[in-house]
C-alpha cells in the first residue's frame, strides 16, 4: 500500500467510501427487486361491483362529464368524489 502520494489513512478513507457506495447500490437493487415481487393491487369491491353492473347511459355520460371537469382542473379530487357519489347514489326513478 505504498503508492506514491497515498498515506495509510487515505487508503482507509478510500476503502470506506467504496464500501459505502457498494452498500447503497445493493440497497437500491434490493428495493427494486422487492417492488417487482409485490403483488398487483386488487380492485376494491366497489370497483368490482361497478364493473359487474353497468350504469345506464345517462349516468355514464354524467360521470364522463364529471371526469372531464376534474381532468381539466375545474374541480378538485374531493369535489369530484362528492359529486360522483351523488350521481351513483341517485335512485333509478330520479334519473
Amino acid at each position: 500500500m505504498d503508492a506514491p502520494g497515498m498515506q495509510p489513512w487515505q487508503w482507509v478513507v478510500w476503502i470506506v467510501g467504496v464500501t459505502a457506495f457498494a452498500v447503497v447500490i445493493g440497497l437500491v437493487i434490493a428495493a427494486v427487486l422487492r417492488a417487482a415481487r409485490r403483488p398487483p393491487e386488487l380492485p376494491s369491491a366497489a370497483q368490482r361491483l361497478q364493473r359487474q353492473s353497468p350504469q345506464p347511459p345517462e349516468v355514464e355520460a354524467r360521470l364522463r362529464e364529471l371526469a372531464g371537469l376534474q381532468q381539466s382542473g375545474r374541480i378538485g379530487e374531493v369535489e369530484y368524489e362528492r359529486r360522483r357519489a351523488e350521481i351513483l347514489a341517485q335512485r333509478p326513478e330520479e334519473r
